[in-house]
């Protein structure tokens, strides 16, 4: 089952202080022997720069050392303490705790800095669905992204023991222009619901759609500070079309990946961008549905972009890298992790270096 779509994007006009961006590749790294890369989604790295990268499929996290060395796996499939169901998001704070959002388990998992199992926190209120995302805070308290169906927000925040303390006034974005059905309007959301969060300082809170381009400033507890000046020079139109009699057919758009703090001076909104063509309100019989979209949509670039902004929300320049890249991590030498996709979607991590130079 596919979806349909078109949106309108809140744009604000992005005050650019000019910097130079550099990426050069530092290196890429090929499933170890004797594993498959199935479902790569995550990646987070620790004090001493090992890399963590969480296979969805396979319900386990990869642990590499910051050479590229496989180290070994956490956690495996079930539903006992320290496995997965579907694991989603790691995070991990800077005593090198683990924190695993696991939504089937209905649960966080913890680890260690030796990544040993430590507890669960399980929860009644939960994200359903969504691009889910997980940080905690110094405290210990647990703030989650993503479908929350019976409210009107995509985050929410946790104690450590898993009580609601706070829902955040960052509403559920909802498609327009395409007169769908309720069961459509609801896979429109769990598609394209969500969004992904980090700390600017000790009780800042920066949250980033998934979809569409909007960046917004909180304290720890909610209070709104500002909105970030951003770059509304990209294709933000999903790619999704209605189909007869009744369905939608769905695929690769344009999406905030992940936002992170970078050298505790920048902030950088990683986005994996699709130009392209079409017409999204055309419908398409289900009888006629390709296999192949290039009948449909004619795809002009796929690209990797990175958008620096200062803490205040000041947008200082970007970088791009064609092809398909997630980017998801930054570790302390400032090196940028991502998720890459070749011609036939076989995944590798790669990890690059950046330079910015001000002009």
């Amino acid at each position: 089952m596919k979806l349909t779509v078109i949106f309108l994007c809140f744009c604000m006009v992005s005050p650019l202080i000019s910097e130079e961006i550099n990426l050069s590749l530092d290196f890429e790294l090929n499933e170890p022997e004797n594993i498959i890369f199935n479902l790569l989604i995550d990646i987070a790295t620790d004090s001493n720069n090992n890399i963590y990268v969480l296979d969805n499929k396979e319900k386990v996290i990869y642990l590499f050392n910051e050479a590229g060395i496989y180290r070994k796996s956490i956690g495996r499939a079930g539903q006992g303490p320290g496995e997965f169901q579907r694991p989603v998001s790691i995070y991990i704070d800077p005593k090198d705790t683990i924190y695993i959002l696991d939504t089937r388990n209905r649960r966080v998992e913890i680890f260690d800095s030796e990544a040993n199992y430590v507890r669960s926190i399980k929860f009644t209120e939960f994200p359903t669905a969504g691009n889910e995302s997980i940080i905690a805070d110094k405290n210990g308290n647990l703030y989650i992204s993503g479908y929350y169906r019976n409210a009107n927000s995509v985050l929410a925040k946790y104690s450590s023991t898993g009580e609601l303390l706070k829902r955040f006034p960052l509403p559920i974005m909802e498609y327009r222009g395409v007169n769908f059905t309720e069961f459509n309007k609801q896979m429109v959301r769990l598609y394209l619901t969500g969004g992904t969060m980090c700390f600017d300082e000790e009780d800042g809170l920066i949250f980033s759609y998934t979809w569409p381009y909007v960046i917004k400033s909180f304290s720890s507890e909610g209070e709104e500070r500002f909105q970030f000046s951003i770059n509304d020079n990209l294709n933000w139109r999903p790619y999704i079309f209605e189909m007869e009699p009744d369905g939608i057919l769905f695929d690769d758009s344009t999406g905030t990946r992940k936002i992170f703090l970078y050298d505790n001076k920048y902030l950088v909104n990683s986005i994996y961008s699709v130009d392209w063509t079409g017409n999204p309100k055309k419908k398409i019989s289900q009888k006629d549905v390709p296999k192949n979209l290039e009948k449909y949509v004619t795809v002009k670039r796929k690209f990797a972009l990175l958008d620096f902004y200062t803490k205040d929300g000041k947008r200082i320049g970007s970088a791009e890298i064609d092809g398909k890249i997630y980017f998801k991590s930054v570790d302390s030498e400032g090196r940028i992790l991502g998720i890459k996709y070749d011609e036939e979607g076989k995944q590798t991590i790669v990890r690059y270096k950046t330079e910015i130079i001000q002009e």
